[in-house]
């Protein structure tokens, strides 16, 4: 059924079980209706039999040697009527002796052209059989019935007074339960019959439930066609606390996280695509002063001048490369960090002496220890000096302090500082000011220094006057994935 809509298939379900149940009903009705009448039948049976075994004894005490039907008396409380149904009446000389048809004799009889001991043959045969095993006093006897050939069968086993000549006698009334007349006639054409309407009638309750039960699933649909098709606003209303609503919440949840997720996407790959730009226009440039210099090689008046530029474009190139080689190391989520307990202030007089000490002042307390990757803390403190030494001017004050969260390491210079439109952008790929656009800065030495200090579970910003960069760093060992 995998091929039927879901409305179709919930609407079949419900009326399928609406006619399983109909239909075990009918059953079980007419079932109990027949188990009731054959109970009712036998409980005439036994009353009659139980009736005639009275009259029997009776019988046997004024006639003891009485050996057929004919030998007791004639006057019977029951005549030819139907609920008593026919009678039988077997002798038996002695509890042995094997059961014989011809010994029956019929004393109640109704329409039927065939007598009863040959219908019912083997269902007398199976009784006297059965009488064999019951040790009864004299004078006594016991009633029972059973449906046999069709038949509802009343017996009555009577054992005669001591002096009697047969000692033991079987009474029989037997009723065919098919002429037996049905007390609620019609029952099961009209169970039929109620059954269909309520099938019906449940045809169209299942329809109005399943459209129900399917419109959140519609609408979940539509939801997901219509974010497919752009429109990542839209969400599946939510109607209720039950299980269709909590669908709907964990469907709007999970349209909210792929929105974010495609967006994100969308996101990266802007920036990639401009990254890509970026890259191509700044390896543009020390390439094209390269094959200029290659050109002007070949003339002896522009020889010397060319080969000066070579070294120089070549450096800028290398740079460029290392630079986009840790991007994308970073980018990649291939950076390693490994912390050791690091001076900070032998690591910053390390960095500045390098750097040039004569324009650098540094302030802070004697020994400052952190656990930290020395290397890449070593990459932001000397990106940081190298930006305010080439963009700022002198002098340039680096300041190492303790602060609640950590460690903080300031850079200080006292040029014009970062412009106030690109404060917010500073740390981003190939952001550079119009200043720096001429020189040799690519634009990813902030952008580097950000990430690593990122990496060292630290925070790179610069302050509202657009002079000092501020990197601050746990004291306990750390470092975001």
């Amino acid at each position: 059924m995998r091929w039927l809509g879901l409305r179709l298939r919930i609407a079949i379900a419900l009326v399928a079980s609406v006619v399983v149940a109909c239909g075990a009903l009918t059953l079980t009705t007419m079932q109990w209706a027949a188990d009731n009448r054959e109970q009712v039948v036998a409980q005439q049976l036994e009353t009659a039999v139980s009736v005639d075994a009275d009259w029997l004894l009776e019988s046997l005490e004024r006639n003891p040697s009485a050996r057929h039907l004919a030998d007791l008396a004639t006057t019977r409380p029951f005549g030819a009527d139907e609920q008593g149904g026919e009678g039988l009446l077997i002798g038996l000389p002695t509890r042995t002796a094997p059961f014989r048809p011809d010994q029956s004799e019929q004393y109640v009889y109704l329409d039927n052209d065939i007598p009863l001991h040959e219908r019912l043959t083997g269902c007398l045969a199976d009784a006297v059989d059965g009488l064999r095993t019951e040790e009864s006093s004299p004078t006594s006897f016991t009633w029972w019935s059973r449906s046999c050939g069709g038949y509802m069968i009343g017996y009555a086993m009577v054992v005669a007074p001591e002096k009697a000549t047969v000692p033991l006698w079987l009474v029989v009334r037997a009723r065919a339960l098919s002429e037996v007349v049905d007390p609620v006639p019609g029952l099961g054409s009209t169970l039929v019959a109620y059954s269909a309407a309520i099938s019906l009638a449940a045809l169209a309750v299942a329809g109005l439930l399943a459209a129900r039960v399917a419109r959140p699933l519609t609408d979940a649909r539509k939801m997901a066609e219509q974010v497919a098709a752009g429109a990542l606003d839209v969400r599946v209303p939510v109607r209720g606390r039950d299980e269709v609503a909590r669908m709907s919440v964990a469907v709007n949840s999970m349209a909210d996280r792929l929105t974010a997720q495609i967006r994100e996407l969308e996101h990266a790959n802007e920036a990639q695509r401009r990254f890509t730009s970026d890259v191509a226009h700044e390896l543009r440039t020390p390439t094209a002063a390269l094959l200029a210099s290659a050109e002007a090689l070949g003339n002896p008046e522009t020889r010397d001048e060319a080969a000066a530029q070579v070294a120089p474009q070549l450096r800028r190139l290398a740079g460029l490369t290392e630079d986009l080689l840790e991007i994308s190391r970073m980018d990649a989520g291939r950076a390693e960090v490994v912390p050791s307990l690091v001076d900070v202030m032998d690591l910053v007089a390390e960095v500045v002496a390098d750097a040039g000490a004569g324009l650098i002042h540094v302030t802070g307390a004697d020994s400052v220890m952190v656990p930290v990757d020395a290397a890449r803390l070593r990459v932001v403190v000397r990106n940081l000096v190298a930006n305010a030494l080439q963009h700022g001017r002198p002098p340039v004050e680096v300041g190492v302090d303790r602060s609640a969260a950590g460690v903080r390491i300031s850079v200080h210079d006292c040029g014009p500082g970062v412009p106030e439109e690109l404060r917010e952008r500073v740390f981003d790929r190939f952001v550079r000011g119009d200043a720096a656009r001429h020189g040799a800065s690519s634009g990813l030495g902030l952008a580097i220094a950000a990430e690593n200090a990122r990496l060292l579970g630290g925070t790179l910003s610069v302050d509202a006057d657009g002079t000092t960069f501020v990197l601050d760093l746990p004291t306990a060992a750390t470092h975001a994935p």
